[in-house]
């Protein structure tokens, strides 16, 4: 029995101490995003609110017209089977292009098809804007000059424990590294195609959450700290991936819906 006893007490003493694990916070922090921003030569965009159903083609940068060719705009391959989006692919390749179109439409414009415009802004015999409006009978190019993610530094947070006296608030100030959430930003141009006039510039942005509260769960070890994330079964979803195809789509289609407005005004 003694031998029994000591071996035990050696296996015991060898045993190597077990490492702390991180401690899972039901983080909340909230991000105000930057103001949107309208400029327009009011005197210029006076002539489309007296106009009967303004003609109007959306326009993409150049380094995306591929994806416009292809019509990729609804490409499921870039949303995984939890609904979520992946980052690896480009913001052009959801169904943007379509979201702005609509509500153009319903905002009373007449819009253009989009590749007949550039097979013509790419006709090279075509020298001139005034040719371009006779030839597509277009008055305006909106072009979609950026849409864009904006990194919101992430280096602390609060959380609420349930305590004897109610509700307690805790502040976590001191991660050790900086991380990222992520937002939003959206930028149009406005160009009359007759006089081949820039007269409105228009960018929306949208920040975690949208103005509101975040509530992630953060994982720290000491003051090491993991980038927000939420639980999917076994996977964490982090990053660019915690904004939804459904959240991007929303802040197009509200976007758009102001830009129209203020384009009317």
């Amino acid at each position: 029995m003694l031998v029994i006893a000591l071996f035990l007490c050696m296996a015991i003493a060898s045993t190597p101490p077990k490492a702390p694990s991180p401690v899972v916070f039901d983080g909340i922090f909230s991000y105000k995003a930057d103001r949107d921003e309208v400029v327009k030569n009011a005197a210029k965009v006076g002539f489309i609110k007296n106009s009967v159903s303004p003609s109007i083609v959306l326009r993409v940068p150049h380094a995306n017209q591929q994806i416009l060719e292809q019509d990729k705009n609804t490409n499921a391959n870039n949303i995984s089977s939890s609904g979520i989006f992946d980052p690896n692919n480009n913001l052009y390749d959801l169904n943007v292009y379509n979201t702005i179109e609509k509500e153009l439409l319903k905002g009373g414009f007449t819009v253009r098809d989009r590749a007949l415009f550039d097979k013509v802004l790419g006709d090279k015999s075509v020298s001139d804007y005034s040719k371009i409006k006779e030839l597509t009978e277009t008055d305006l190019i909106l072009e979609l000059s950026n849409i864009q993610y904006v990194p919101y530094a992430f280096n602390a947070f609060s959380y609420h424990t349930k305590g004897r006296h109610g509700v307690i608030n805790t502040n976590i100030h001191n991660c050790a590294h900086t991380i990222y959430l992520y937002g939003l930003k959206l930028e149009f141009k406005l160009i009359r195609v007759k006089d081949n006039d820039y007269i409105g510039s228009f960018t929306y942005n949208y920040s975690p959450c949208n103005n509101a509260p975040c509530d992630y769960l953060v994982s720290c070890l000491g003051d090491d700290c993991s980038e927000p994330y939420v639980q999917q079964g076994d996977v964490k979803i982090t990053a660019q991936r915690l904004i939804t195809r459904e959240i991007i789509t929303r802040f197009v289609k509200e976007s758009s819906q102001n830009l129209v407005k203020q384009i009317l005004e």
